[in-house]
């Protein structure tokens, strides 16, 4: 179960990061970029979530594993 998580965090990480460089591009050619300064903000902080996420399902693991050794 946990490695099927960590796979859809993978891939939606995967996801976000493209649509990161999607807005980065946006920002970066000339012209107002819009909302797009927000857009990549908020697909930052999601990425971070995920980031989190993926950390705490590992450390389950970890631990998980532990128990099961002793």
């Amino acid at each position: 179960m946990a490695d099927d998580s960590l796979q859809d965090f993978k891939k939606a990480r995967a996801a976000l990061v493209a649509k990161r460089l999607t807005w980065a591009k946006t920002i970066a050619a000339p012209g107002d970029p819009g909302g797009a300064i927000s857009a990549i903000i908020e697909v930052q902080q999601a990425i971070d979530v995920i980031d989190q996420a993926m950390d705490e399902l590992e450390e389950a693991d970890e631990q998980e594993e532990e128990e099961d050794e002793e």
